[in-house]
């Protein structure tokens, strides 16, 4: 239910950041599109944390591994997308937005996390090490690492997609570094793919067996086709439109 409260808290600030926008005459920047995908954003983690997924991944490594894809790169990139734009600043009520801009601590904090290098590494190392067989058992046994993990996820999923999809328009990284970190993504996410797919023996004791670990290769490599595929096709089409019409 943890995720259903969140949800809801973020659906409030969301609201009446758009509502705001709106009493300012900028409906343009808080359409019903941007409702829509920050809807979307919001019931995909809770799907896949409350109810028959949630218990179907306790068994099945495929279904644990579409819970991680679900909360770390499709929510994170929804989310981000929904709130381009001013609507970013508008999230949070000024009593609360102002004294956090005037703190350097958490200024200094947010911009060390949001460094290309720094997310990219917490992400890789938080895809890596959740995926150490023993912590993977671990979480089925420990409610609290659960909770951990899947914080970790989303953490780690919003710090990337941030740089991604630069929603309040910070420049950290230019369309060729956003699409060679979309890039890396999804390499380190294909070597654990491959391993999951091609290798020879059961590496989750506490799963039924090597075709459900392909399986849940397979579902990470399908998502990051789709999600990283998807950015970089977007970020890369002005580019591709441009060179069409000089080579006409």
């Amino acid at each position: 239910m943890l995720a259903v409260a969140l949800a809801a808290v973020a659906a409030l600030f969301f609201a009446q950041g758009v509502a705001r926008l709106r009493r300012r005459g900028r409906a343009d920047l808080a359409g019903w599109d941007r409702v829509a995908l920050f809807a979307v954003g919001l019931v995909v983690p809770v799907v896949a944390l409350v109810g028959p997924m949630d218990r179907l991944a306790d068994t099945h490594l495929a279904v644990h591994m579409l819970q991680h894809v679900l909360i770390g790169d499709l929510t994170p990139a929804l989310l981000t997308v929904a709130v381009r734009g001013p609507l970013l600043v508008f999230l949070l009520p000024a009593p609360l937005l102002a004294p956090l801009a005037r703190s350097t601590r958490v200024r200094a904090f947010l911009s060390t996390l949001l460094r290309p290098r720094v997310a990219f590494a917490l992400w890789a190392a938080n895809l890596a090490v959740w995926h150490v067989p023993y912590l993977y058992d671990l979480v089925l046994r420990r409610d609290v690492v659960h909770y951990l993990e899947h914080a970790c996820w989303v953490v780690a999923g919003l710090l990337v997609w941030t740089l991604l999809v630069d929603p309040g328009g910070h420049r950290r990284l230019t369309v060729g570094g956003r699409v060679a970190l979309a890039a890396a993504m999804f390499a380190c996410g294909q070597v654990l793919a491959d391993v999951l797919i091609f290798s020879f023996q059961t590496l989750y004791p506490a799963y039924p067996g090597r075709t459900d670990q392909q399986l849940a290769g397979v579902v990470m490599m399908a998502e990051q086709l789709v999600t990283l595929g998807a950015l970089a096709f977007v970020l890369l089409r002005p580019r591709m439109r441009g060179a069409r019409l000089v080579a006409a």
